[in-house]
């Protein structure tokens, strides 16, 4: 009996702990591999969500570039107010994705980047009275070039010539600065964020106490 007693504790008990530990280490790394495998689909979703809102900010920029350039061209073709936020409203009417405000002259780009989220931009449309800014540098253009030819009375006929000249080209190098347009007084941008489009839907897959 004794030895019977001795020969079981010395292979049973550390058999055992043997198949203790071994259970341990799997219960272990199964939850460590579940672990990994939410951690991964999470690092995944949270990558695709990412470069899906970046492609759309991308998209409204080039959208933003697109919109300068064509209201500079309607600047330059339309002679008043009315007739330039009539061709931007046929122009944007006709641009997807775009909502335009005849009121507030204000455009809204949404564009959804997955299904429960949507970039909008707003973008307030401007209009410069070129006609103004025309005449203003024509008559600042003119009072130069007075100024130059009662300067240059006194002087030879080569002179007289070359100071006409110099007066010409700066004359138009005032009226091409007054019909200069940059981004900055034709389009600016009120708002830039991201709208939820869905309902929150709470995960009710698995069961909590309610009490009595």
């Amino acid at each position: 009996m004794k030895e019977k007693n001795h020969l079981f504790s010395a292979t049973g008990i550390p058999s055992l702990f043997l198949i203790f530990g071994v259970l341990m280490l799997v219960i272990l790394s199964l939850l460590g591999y579940g672990t990994s495998r939410q951690d991964l689909r999470a690092s995944s979703l949270s990558l695709e969500q990412t470069s899906a809102y970046y492609n759309a900010c991308s998209e409204a920029a080039d959208f933003y570039s697109e919109l300068v350039q064509t209201l500079e061209g309607f600047q330059e073709q339309a002679k008043t107010e009315t007739a330039y936020y009539q061709l931007v409203s046929d122009y944007l009417n006709s641009q997807e994705n775009v909502n335009w405000n005849s009121e507030e002259h204000t455009a809204e780009y949404v564009k959804a980047f997955s299904d429960t989220q949507s970039l909008a931009v707003k973008i307030v449309v401007f209009w410069t009275d070129c006609t103004a800014d025309s005449t203003a540098s024509a008559t600042a253009a003119f009072d130069n070039v007075a100024s130059d030819n009662v300067a240059s009375d006194n002087a030879a006929s080569d002179n007289v010539v070359s100071d006409n000249a110099a007066s010409d080209n700066a004359a138009s190098d005032t009226i091409n600065a007054g019909l200069d347009m940059t981004s900055s007084n034709i389009a600016g941008i009120l708002s830039w964020n991201t709208v939820v489009t869905a309902d929150w839907n709470p995960d009710n897959s698995q069961s909590v106490y309610k009490g009595e």
